[in-house]
């Protein structure tokens, strides 16, 4: 699929994950609430498990073409769809400097 566009927006890359989330992991975010954007994979209510982690980091490499660093991921960063879209966004516009 590969999503590239110089000028995709960070709700461009959230609603791609959770299409991402719905239709790979099968998680239906819609659950999630109003602010499912923001809302912390490691909640109680949302309690996303390590395999749906990894896959969505699988699938972000495959439709985004980029990696997740690994400092991300470390400092918490990998945890809400927003701060995902945004460590995408920062990555694209890395590569494309590059």
């Amino acid at each position: 699929m590969g999503i590239i566009s110089q000028e995709i927006t960070v709700k461009e890359i959230a609603e791609s994950l959770d299409k991402i989330l719905k239709s790979k992991l099968l998680i239906d975010t819609d659950l999630w609430g109003q602010d499912k954007y923001n809302r912390n994979f490691l909640e109680r209510d949302v309690n996303l498990k390590a395999r749906h982690l990894l896959k969505l980091y699988i699938e972000i490499e495959e439709n985004f073409g980029i990696s997740i660093p690994e400092k991300d991921i470390v400092s918490g960063g990998f945890n809400t769809i927003s701060n995902i879209s945004a460590i995408i966004l920062r990555e694209m516009k890395n590569k494309t400097t590059r």
